[in-house]
């Protein structure tokens, strides 16, 4: 063997190596399983826990399963419905009926108040739920089914949402914007600049809030006080996500882009997907960013703006409908007829420290309440749904095997050169 030859199969066998360790730290997206809902029903919306371990969606069938499978339940209507981040409670608003289950889908309690409901938020842990019926009345419930107060002086409500320290409650009504306790007293109000905002989120701390709408965003403070408003985008804003200390915020838009700000809301980078960006999510620390546009295409960026993988569901994704584990390794979309749940494969691990939050409630004075029919609490050890499809669970994909390939070819090429 002279040394040329050793030389050359020296070389082969490193690119050999290097395309076996590139194929392992490589980011690769893998299917984990696909639900499908029973009979001709749909999702819309979806939501996974902090964990990682709860999956919700909701529709004309909320569909509820832990990751790997071991809890699956649905069949009932979920249109208005919302998990806690937690992953162990569930509440829907049918109608004039607002029920919260916990993870197995158990009733835990139910309420009918004589007035449908269009919106319904509840705290991570479960413990308070706040529900807004289309005459404008707010209502607020302990996890125990205890109404804790009313208030009837708000116009149409859009959306819902209760701070990590479960001390406020944010409304976005056609009017204005307000802030009020659990118990349903008003904190502060903001209906200056006239509120165009559909999507709401807090950092962790309950310290910021981030508020989106039409083509405008916006940060507050817990207090009241305008951090900033900036016009973003020319066309509309269909969802919003933010990591834990809204440094980054994650649009999708009308106009085909996702756009990401920092959180002085100056815009950091925009990506082109083509097609309306439906649904975005972003993990905890904003290193992993995933959008789905109508055209059923999913796009996995990193921190900066770079494509890290992409994949095509069967159908349009929906609106809201794509969600992302808070340390970024699994990911939900929903398509019309088709829930997907996704590993991500070789992103680097990271352990995160919780940002601690006080969860006492607000001790203001409760104003009289308006009447209201309410049903007593029932606990029931089952919840009739309908029987769902099998779960169709897909092998997890090898990894991009391009160098492997190459750096093979390349010893075989030199062997047989040798022979000759």
């Amino acid at each position: 063997m002279n040394n040329q030859f050793r030389i050359n199969l020296v070389i082969a066998g490193f690119l050999l190596m290097i395309s076996l360790i590139g194929s392992v730290t490589a980011v690769s997206l893998a299917t984990a399983w696909r639900e499908h809902p029973a009979d001709d029903a749909t999702f819309s919306g979806v939501m996974i826990s902090n964990d990682g371990s709860m999956v919700f969606a909701g529709g004309n069938q909320l569909l509820v399963r832990s990751w790997n499978g071991g809890t699956r339940w649905g069949g009932i209507s979920g249109t208005v419905a919302i998990m806690s981040t937690d992953g162990n409670y569930i509440v829907s608003a049918l109608n004039d009926n607002v029920r919260q289950f916990n993870r197995t889908g158990s009733v835990i309690w139910n309420r009918i108040t004589g007035s449908p409901f269009n919106a319904v938020a509840v705290s991570g842990d479960g413990s308070l739920v706040i529900a807004a019926d289309n005459r404008g009345y707010l209502r607020s419930w302990a996890i125990d089914g205890k109404n804790l107060g009313v208030d009837n002086d708000t116009d149409q409500v859009k959306r819902i949402e209760i701070s990590p320290s479960q001390s406020l409650v944010v409304v976005s009504s056609e009017n204005s914007l307000k802030v009020f306790s659990p118990e349903m007293n008003l904190i502060w109000e903001d209906n200056t600049l006239g509120n165009l905002d559909s999507f709401i989120a807090f950092s962790a701390d309950s310290s910021t809030l981030i508020l989106s709408g039409e083509n405008r965003v916006s940060s507050y403070t817990a207090e009241g006080s305008l951090n900033w408003v900036k016009e973003i985008t020319k066309d509309a804003i269909i969802d919003m996500a933010c990591s834990d200390d809204c440094s980054t915020i994650v649009l999708g838009s009308q106009d085909g882009n996702v756009w990401v700000l920092n959180k002085e809301g100056q815009i950091r980078w925009k990506y082109p997907a083509g097609a309306w960006v439906n649904g975005v999510g972003v993990s905890r620390d904003g290193s992993v960013i995933v959008a789905g546009a109508l055209d059923g295409t999913v796009y996995i960026l990193d921190k900066d703006g770079n494509l890290l993988a992409q994949t095509k569901t069967d159908s349009a994704i929906q609106q809201q409908s794509v969600a992302v584990s808070k340390d970024g390794t699994r990911i939900v979309v929903v398509d019309e007829r088709t829930m997907y749940g996704y590993d991500l494969v070789g992103i680097p691990k990271v352990t995160y420290k919780e940002t601690p939050v006080q969860t006492t409630l607000c001790p203001c004075t409760i104003t009289t309440p308006v009447p209201v029919k309410t049903t007593l609490p029932i606990t029931v050890l089952s919840t009739k749904v309908t029987a769902l499809p099998e779960t169709t669970s897909t092998p997890k994909s090898a990894l991009t095997p391009f160098l492997a390939i190459i750096a093979s070819a390349c010893l075989l090429f030199i062997i047989r050169r040798r022979k000759n």
